[in-house]
């Protein structure tokens, strides 16, 4: 483990060296082709190997159906030709929004999530033409811990974790009723999905919301959701079967923490015995018991970006009032890296979504094309990268290259906008909006 460091490096030569220095294997193929070859999945044709990342914008309307600035960012991703465009967290419930404005899918709100599939497939074909088909996921979530319905937080948890709750007082323990019922939400907000015209349903099972905060659920006593692992571990496998029942047309994904980073029993994925390190033993379990469930992708993500960010998002500059983490940002992409190798290989025919490339910035096309030329992930996830250059894909079609005053600079500022209740987007890179945003959070 070595000290934090910004982002500093003017060649690739100059990335490679310091990854030898930190004495880390960091892939790296010039030849960046691999990330633009077609694929299958389970019958469809992917267009390329890159995914966007389930971003929240925090900008839908008060009843959860996409605004106008949701419908503008979905264009542009489509537009900028990414092969999978991965939807941002939906409510399946009112009480599990993260925040007032996020997306939440229901029967009356139907139509407008609809008219968001159009547009984003319409814009790609007319942007690259007919046989360019993009591959659409909607995430599902209930925020757990960190629902913020209306304006105060309201945490929903699986038991109490004194690592992330201040205060047991001021939480609500879910009892084994409300998440029977939970199930039928998330089943029939799969069917909606399915009526809208998605390709996917992802069950959120990542970052400390609920699904993950089930799985790392050791110490909820008396529940048929807690302590073992068969108990931890049904609440996603008895949603997988019932959607998989209900929708079989409809495909599954999960994206997962394999690794929480937090010490057990509070954390997912985590050695129970020192060294603390990742431990994929659970989460090799769970993914072959997803796969029996009929699930068909797995995105492969870590951390709590509320206790822990720079696990699942190494960064240069943290979140107002955080610490710098005590590792180079770079330890953090390998971890992530790696990670997803182990499970691509164990796993070969099950595609897989690797994480983590934004902090790589204009060289991520580099590394992640190493990563697919080497069968260590099936594609490429890019989310604050998207938010700040969601036509990467289409410059690398062109011109084989990024331009580097395009690229994300991991700055945090889109996820302070979020957690502070504003609209989200790309401070640095679309400043039409999110500038004035941010100079107002910054006056409040």
């Amino acid at each position: 483990m070595s000290y934090h460091a910004p982002f500093d490096f003017k060649s690739s030569a100059e990335l490679l060296a310091t990854a030898e220095a930190l004495n880390l294997q960091l892939p790296f193929s010039q030849d960046v082709s691999s990330l633009l070859e077609s694929s299958t999945l389970c019958k469809k044709t992917i267009p390329n190997r890159l995914v966007v990342q389930p971003m929240e914008g925090a900008d839908a309307q008060s009843n959860g159906a996409p605004s106008e600035l949701t419908v503008r960012r979905y264009r542009r991703y489509a537009e900028g030709g990414s092969g999978i465009i991965w939807f941002e967290a939906t409510a399946v419930v009112p009480e599990g929004r993260s925040n007032p404005r996020q997306l939440l899918i229901n029967n009356e709100n139907l139509s407008a999530f609809k008219n968001l599939v159009d547009i984003t497939r319409n814009s790609a074909r007319k942007m690259y033409g007919d046989s360019h088909q993009v591959f659409c996921v909607l995430q599902l979530t209930h925020s757990g811990r960190y629902c913020r319905p209306e304006a105060k937080l309201e945490p929903m948890v699986a038991c109490y974790n004194p690592l992330l709750d201040e205060n047991p007082d001021f939480i609500f323990i879910l009892n084994d009723e409300y998440l029977h019922h939970l199930k039928d939400s998330y089943t029939g907000a799969a069917f909606q999905a399915y009526q809208a015209g998605f390709d996917a349903v992802d069950i959120k099972s990542c970052h400390g919301y609920l699904v993950n905060d089930l799985l790392a659920a050791y110490t909820r006593e008396h529940s048929q959701y807690g302590q073992g692992f068969e108990n931890r571990t049904r609440f996603l496998l008895d949603v997988t079967h019932k959607i998989h029942a209900l929708v079989p047309d409809l495909l599954l994904a999960v994206r997962l923490s394999a690794f929480d980073g937090l010490p057990f029993p509070y954390g997912f994925g985590f050695l129970r015995q020192p060294p603390l390190d990742v431990d994929l033993t659970e989460a090799i379990a769970l993914i072959r018991r997803l796969v029996i469930m009929g699930c068909s992708i797995i995105n492969i993500s870590a951390g709590n970006p509320y206790h822990n960010p720079h696990v699942g998002r190494p960064y240069d500059r943290p979140f107002p009032g955080s610490s710098l983490p005590e590792e180079h940002p770079l330890e953090g992409i390998v971890r992530l890296l790696q990670m997803t190798s182990t499970l691509q290989n164990l796993f070969p025919d099950l595609p897989f979504v690797g994480s983590g490339y934004s902090w790589l910035r204009q060289f991520f096309p580099q590394v992640a094309a190493a990563v697919i030329a080497k069968h260590e992930a099936t594609y490429i996830g890019l989310g604050r990268s998207s938010l700040a250059y969601p036509d990467a894909p289409k410059d690398l079609m062109v011109r084989n290259l990024l331009d580097a005053s395009k690229v994300c600079i991991t700055c945090s500022r889109c996820s302070e906008l979020m957690r502070r209740g504003h609209i989200c987007g790309c401070v640095i890179r679309d400043k039409e909006i999110y500038e004035k945003e941010y100079r107002e959070l910054r006056s409040s």
